[in-house]
C-alpha cells in the first residue's frame, strides 16, 4: 500500500491535470473548491491540485535522494572508522558528537553561500546533516551483531569476511536498516520541507510541500484550503513512509 501510494505521488513528474507552472487561470485566481480545480486556484492562476501532485513528487524524489545519500556517508564513515585504527576512530567519533549539533539550517545557508542555490543542494545539505545520527545508529547495530554467538560461531569456523558478512550480518541487519532508513527519510522529509518553508529552495515558485505551504500561509484567513492540502499531503507522506514494511 505505501509503495501504490509514493508511485501515484511520483506520478506527478509525467502527468498532472493542468500544467503545474502555467498561469493559465488568471481571471479566477485565488479561487476556491471547483469541480473542475478541486483544490482552488492560487494567486497567480495556477492549479493547485496540480502543483501540489508535483510537489508531493518532487518532496518525496529529494528526500528520497538525501535519505539515501546519509546511508551512503554514513557506512563509508563507519567503515573508515572501524579500519582506520586509534587515532582516526577517535577523530571521527569527535567529529560526529561536534556534527550533532549542527543544525541543518546552518548546513542549508552554508552550502548556498558555495554551490547553487537550487533543491539538489539542499538535498545535499540534508545528507550531511543526517550523517551523525545515522552513523551512531550504525555503529551500535554493527558492535551488537559482531558480538552475537552465531557470528562468533561463524568467525570460529573460519568463515572468510565476504561469508560472514553475507550470511551472518546482513540477514539479520536487514530490517534494522530499513527502520534506520524510514527514520532517516521521514526525517528528510521535514527538513527539506522546512528549508523550502523559509525560502532556500532558489526558485520561489518551485512546486514543493514547503514552498507552497510558504507561498500560501498570506491566504490562510481568505482561502485556508490553499493551506490546508499541502499540509494533508505533506502529513500523508510522512504516515506512508512509517508503514513501509521491513520485510
Amino acid at each position: 500500500m505505501p509503495i501504490s501510494c509514493f508511485s501515484l505521488c511520483l506520478l506527478g513528474f509525467a502527468f498532472t491535470p493542468f500544467n503545474p507552472y502555467g498561469q493559465t487561470f488568471l481571471e479566477v485566481k485565488e479561487a476556491g473548491f471547483a469541480w473542475s480545480h478541486p483544490f482552488g486556484i492560487d494567486e497567480l492562476g495556477q492549479d493547485v491540485l496540480s502543483r501540489v501532485w508535483r510537489g508531493s513528487a518532487n518532496t518525496i524524489l529529494y528526500a528520497l535522494i538525501a535519505s539515501l545519500g546519509t546511508l551512503l556517508f554514513s557506512t563509508i564513515l563507519l567503515i573508515t572508522e572501524r579500519r582506520g585504527g586509534a587515532y582516526v576512530s577517535k577523530g571521527i567519533l569527535s567529529a560526529v558528537s561536534l556534527g550533532i549539533a549542527v543544525p541543518v539550517m546552518f548546513l542549508g545557508l552554508l552550502f548556498m553561500i558555495f554551490m547553487e542555490r537550487e533543491p539538489s543542494t539542499l538535498s545535499f545539505a540534508i545528507s550531511v546533516a543526517g550523517i551523525p545520527l545515522a552513523f551512531r545508529q550504525l555503529r551500535i547495530l554493527w558492535i551488537e551483531q559482531n558480538a552475537q554467538l552465531h557470528v562468533e560461531a561463524s568467525r570460529a569456523i573460519g568463515g572468510s569476511a565476504r561469508h560472514l558478512f553475507l550470511f551472518s550480518l546482513l540477514p539479520n541487519l536487514r530490517p534494522q536498516l530499513v527502520e534506520l532508513w524510514k527514520l532517516v527519510f521521514g526525517i528528510a522529509i521535514l527538513e527539506l520541507s522546512a528549508l523550502t518553508f523559509l525560502g532556500l529552495a532558489g526558485d520561489p515558485n518551485w512546486a514543493e510541500l514547503g514552498t507552497l505551504l510558504h507561498s500560501h500561509q498570506k491566504h490562510l484567513l481568505q482561502e485556508p484550503l490553499l493551506v490546508v492540502w499541502p499540509g494533508v499531503v505533506l502529513c500523508g507522506i510522512l504516515w506512508m513512509a512509517r508503514q513501509i514494511r521491513s520485510e
